[in-house]
């Protein structure tokens, strides 16, 4: 074993190395060598003995992690030397055993000559004293799962409490400010006033389509008649297309009766006539380029309730005259529908950048401010419609614009003060030693219900709700909660246990935890029952 001194560099360690002649190579460290501490020069010395074991004596736990990346080995020596060291009472035990197994495989190994081997077994047991180290071992093993079983059977309870939820309220007069005035009432909240000047602008369509301006398609159909009898027709009679195209005829119809022929087969009788496309559907649409009909599209008599089949007509050739080009009217309903669109775009614009002015004053000022949704305090002003140019009705143009005005005053309190005089009022009237408050959920904070209300000056008491939440108090000295669950669970099985105390109403969570390990049954000392609770 070489000892290796503080003041001593990796220099003088290799040549304390050169000069060891021993098959191990064994470095006695003193406690925080730098040298132990370093990966490049543990390497340099790793490689120095090449094909020897190294060895390192120190207690230095962190030096030990670097080493071992090495293959260097640490206090694996069982020379008496090392007990001058701070062993641990476990690395004491580990030292023991080994030298014992050790001392009692060289017994039955070495062979003498000169004793025989029961005067050798008799001398090594008298002279190692192996019997006193046996009775002491079996003593601390009996003692171990003594004290484990019997004295430090521990339970330890994780519980995680069931959270209820109260609505708490509070009666609060909300008044508008006034610069001069100070007020130390909790319950009595300023009202700042604000208002802000909104305008918008937007672009509106119109509706309505000119007739006149619509091209109608105009063609030939034929005509058949397949009763027997003459038919008139009436000029502008309708005929109509499944799909609700509606065609006129121009003129007056006379279509003869139908003949027969050899074999008595209805011949019909067939009548061209002129039509033009009227210009809405039957359904009271625009038709625009639906009246561009194909050929032997069939059409009907809408008045006609029976002999459709006997009387009707067909398109002859393809119909393509109509276009979609066309012109749009201004109508009062037009003017109308963007008035209220635009007063509603606009009140809401306004809304939203009084809100975000708010949000603004908060990051500014660091305070904490709401608007109060009361609705009857909101107030709009000063509407004023701004148009660009004269409008008439029924004048000829595809979209208009329309331009307002508004000024919306609203009025924001500090939420904050609402807030810590709730969380004051709960605090008070909790039940001492059973409740236990957790925290206010401050985005429910609302005004529920008026109590009375002045304008001028404006003066409003009022309720304010929030939403508090609560958990039972399991570890409040003054509450014999805890020691009932104990005395419940005391004695029984681990998933027994856990059945009892998670049907609690009082509990959300459990875990149990035993130790030692091997053990599955509760301790029945309540004391030994450590109950912990979760957040």
């Amino acid at each position: 074993m070489i000892k290796i001194n503080k003041k001593d560099s990796i220099i003088d360690i290799i040549i304390k190395i050169d000069n060891c002649k021993q098959k191990e190579i064994i470095l006695d460290f003193p406690f925080w060598h730098p040298i132990i501490h370093n990966y490049t020069s543990l390497k340099i010395l790793k490689a120095k003995v090449w094909k020897k074991d190294l060895i390192i004596i120190t207690t230095d736990k962190n030096a030990k992690k670097i080493g071992k990346k090495l293959g260097i080995k640490y206090s694996e020596l069982w020379d008496t030397d090392l007990l001058e060291y701070n062993y641990s009472s476990i690395q004491y035990a580990q030292y023991l055993i080994k030298r014992y197994f050790l001392e009692l495989k060289q017994l039955f190994t070495e062979k003498t000559t000169n004793i025989t081997f029961e005067y050798q077994k008799k001398y090594w047991l008298k002279k190692s004293k192996i019997w006193y180290f046996l009775i002491a071992l079996l003593s601390s093993i009996f003692l171990f799962f003594f004290i484990f079983y019997f004295a430090v059977n521990k339970t330890y309870v994780y519980i995680t409490p069931e959270i209820t939820i109260k609505t708490k309220a509070e009666n609060f007069i909300f008044e508008e400010a006034t610069k001069e005035e100070i007020i130390n009432n909790n319950n009595i909240i300023k009202l700042n006033k604000i208002s802000k000047l909104i305008y918008l602008t937007n672009t509106f369509w119109t509706s309505w389509v000119n007739e006149k301006s619509l091209k109608r398609s105009k063609w030939k159909v034929m005509m058949y008649n397949k009763l027997d009898e003459d038919v008139d027709l009436l000029a502008k009679t309708r005929l109509e297309t499944k799909d609700g195209i509606i065609l006129q005829a121009d003129s007056s119809i006379h279509i003869p009766k139908a003949t027969y022929s050899s074999t008595w087969a209805i011949i019909p009788w067939k009548t061209e006539i002129n039509v033009t496309s009227k210009i809405h559907t039957s359904d009271w649409t625009i038709t625009w380029t639906k009246a561009n009909l194909d050929e032997w599209i069939i059409l009907t008599l809408p008045w006609l309730k029976d002999n459709k089949e006997n009387i009707y007509a067909k398109t002859i050739s393809q119909i393509s005259w109509a276009n979609e080009k066309y012109q749009k009217q201004l109508t009062q309903e037009d003017i109308e529908n963007a008035k209220h669109i635009l007063e509603t775009k606009l009140k809401q614009n306004a809304l939203n950048q009084l809100k975000k002015q708010i949000i603004e004053n908060n990051k500014t000022n660091n305070i904490n401010s709401e608007l109060l949704w009361i609705d009857w305090i909101l107030k709009y002003s000063n509407f004023k419609i701004i148009w660009e140019k004269e409008l008439k009705i029924w004048s000829n143009i595809s979209d208009f614009e329309l331009s307002w005005t508004i000024k919306i005053t609203w009025y924001s309190y500090n939420t904050k003060k609402v807030l810590n005089q709730l969380s004051t009022t709960i605090r008070s009237n909790i039940l001492k030693n059973i409740e236990k408050f957790l925290f206010l959920n401050e985005k429910s904070l609302r005004i529920s219900n008026i109590i009375y209300k002045e304008e001028k000056p404006l003066k409003i008491k009022a309720t304010a709700e929030v939403e508090a939440f609560y958990s039972h108090n399991f570890l409040t000295k003054k509450n014999n909660y805890i020691q009932k669950l104990k005395s419940i669970i005391s004695w029984t099985k681990k998933d027994e246990a856990l059945k009892i105390l998670i049907n609690n109403p009082q509990i959300s969570d459990v875990q149990i935890e035993i130790r030692p390990f091997f053990i599955d049954t509760v301790s029945k000392i309540t004391d030994n029952i450590i109950i912990k609770i979760k957040n």
